[in-house]
């Protein structure tokens, strides 16, 4: 959940028409078993008056760039959104995709482990989302 924190500044950064106040990164339909926490990151976004494939696209990408694009298969997961059409030129969306974080609880604390992905940049194994 943490490397998400990273998604939004992201998204207004490229691009110009979305504002801060209007993208809202939540985390819906969590559950824990098995060592693992699944969930659903949705990203919010309201009154968009942009192009809404791009803001998948750059989703797409950012998740890619952070190695968060793969399920526990090693397949890509699916992207899936809402849309509410205001205008021609408004839009609010809903865009939603797993995650998972390896989660080691103790009797008082917990342990995020993120899975380690190999970089030839960077010549080893490093944790994804970095």
């Amino acid at each position: 959940m943490q490397a998400l924190v990273q998604l939004k500044p992201f998204l207004i950064e490229r691009l110009p028409l979305m504002s801060a106040d209007k993208c809202h990164p939540l985390i819906v339909n969590g559950t824990q078993k098995d060592g693992y926490i699944d969930y659903t990151a949705r990203i919010l976004i309201l009154d968009y008056r942009g192009d809404p494939i791009e803001v998948i696209m750059l989703i797409r990408s950012w998740l890619e760039s952070k190695n968060l694009h793969l399920d526990p298969a090693g397949k890509d997961i699916q992207l899936s959104f809402n849309s509410e059409i205001i205008d021609s030129d408004t839009f609010d969306l809903e865009i939603d995709f797993p995650q998972r974080d390896k989660v080691i609880f103790s009797e008082n604390e917990y342990h995020v482990c993120p899975p380690l992905v190999w970089s030839d940049v960077k010549g080893g194994f490093f944790p994804a989302g970095e």
